[in-house]
């Protein structure tokens, strides 16, 4: 039936289909928007990582040890199993650290550390490059070097 200006009136299918072509759309960017806020609320966060490890060492805590640690790094350390783990951590007391430098790069990131320790009654403070990447979803910390005095600072 025509319209009073003339033209023919849709019909209401035409604005059902419309209005669901509409709503299809808005779901697909409802799906894609919560899938990125899943992923980017679960990517985890390398600075816990690291306070996780010191956590590890000040509790003698095998578990929190491994699973804050990669494979890579035991190997190197040689604190390939908790009953190893535990010996060698068995008399560590309060271990203090202080962040002072921290680079992120894409999958890694690296702290540079102030640690602070006794040792014998003795206060032992030393200069660590922490690296901690992110594998598998997961940040795990892979290496540690002591940084030498007049060594270049990360860029």
């Amino acid at each position: 039936m025509p319209s009073a200006s003339g033209r023919a009136k849709r019909p209401l299918w035409h604005w059902l289909l419309l209005a669901g072509v509409g709503l299809l759309g808005l779901a697909v960017v409802g799906v894609f928007a919560v899938f990125i806020a899943i992923q980017v609320l679960t990517r985890g966060n390398p600075q816990t990582t690291l306070e996780d490890f010191y956590s590890s060492l000040e509790q003698t805590d095998c578990e929190l040890f491994m699973d804050s640690t990669t494979e890579t790094y035991r190997e190197a350390t040689g604190l390939t199993s908790c009953s190893i783990f535990e010996e060698a951590l068995g008399g560590v007391t309060a271990i203090d650290y202080q962040v002072d430098d921290r680079i992120n790069r894409q999958g890694y990131a690296i702290f540079e550390v102030t640690e602070t320790y006794s040792d014998n009654g003795e206060e032992v403070e030393v200069e660590l490059r922490y690296y901690v990447r992110r594998i598998d979803g997961q940040w795990d910390l892979d290496g540690i070097e002591l940084v030498e005095e007049g060594s270049e600072p990360i860029t």
